[in-house]
């Protein structure tokens, strides 16, 4: 296993076993019921992206016609903050395009059809959007010369960013909060997934909130307790196939 794949894992374990130590939510479900869906889902999202994205960032870095923008930059340190901003910022706006498109909603409801958040929820995305939302980022990519080391730096840290923020894990209320301003936590992705439409439609940050402070979409829960999870049309887990089916 490398190092990449040992980080992520160690990140599921960890988070894995707190949510289950300090649960914030009573779990009602069996561990293999709640897990079982995201992960096959996780599974095909991997192989799908591996048969096309990988084979176009192939490509893409193979390529000697533009080297990108960030090549007139010398400093490594620079290039590493620029690419992990410039990467979060493209999460952040990807995210609340899937919000807003009729069309993209119905693709991305699949991960809001989740009704008890856990750490494998990280990994509940329909193939289509896990394929789609990687199109973008590989113009974004080419065009700035975000590096493979940099490109798998952010990565890395933003499996293990949406591993804890999924996870069902009851950190301490203040601390839960004062991170908030920096970082998305558990409680506030929570009320990203609630059934409220007003904390629905907000904190679409995928790693630093600085982009939902900025464009006016930040909202931390008054109440985290009291938030319904899920979608109010889909009151029951789910299958594989029924997810997929979904959107159409």
């Amino acid at each position: 296993m490398d190092w990449q794949s040992l980080i992520v894992v160690s990140s599921v374990i960890s988070f894995g076993t707190l949510e289950n130590l300090f649960p914030f939510f009573s779990f009602k479900e069996s561990f293999d019921k709640r897990v079982y869906t995201n992960l096959v889902l996780g599974l095909i999202n991997v192989l799908a992206n591996n048969f096309t994205i990988a084979l176009l960032l192939n490509c893409i870095w193979q390529q000697t016609f533009w080297l990108g923008i960030f090549h007139f930059i010398h400093s490594p340190v620079l290039k590493i903050v620029f690419s992990f901003l410039l990467l979060d910022g493209y999460m952040y706006a990807w995210h609340r395009l899937m919000h807003t498109l009729p069309i993209a909603w119905r693709f991305h409801k699949v991960h809001h059809t989740e009704l008890l958040m856990n750490t494998s929820t990280a990994y509940r995305f329909h193939p289509v959007e896990a394929i789609l939302a990687n199109l973008p980022k590989l113009f974004i990519i080419w065009l700035f010369g975000i590096t493979l080391q940099n490109l798998l730096l952010y990565e890395i840290f933003l499996a293990c960013e949406l591993i804890f923020h999924h996870s069902n894990w009851a950190i301490p209320l203040k601390i839960d909060r004062y991170l908030s301003y920096l970082i998305v936590t558990p409680n506030y992705h929570r009320s990203h997934h609630s059934q409220a439409r007003k904390e629905a439609t907000s904190n679409y940050a995928s790693f630093f909130t600085i982009w939902d402070i900025l464009f006016n979409s930040y909202n931390y829960p008054r109440n985290p307790k009291a938030i319904k999870l899920g979608l109010p049309q889909e009151k029951k887990e789910l299958s594989i196939i029924n997810l997929l089916k979904l959107p159409f």
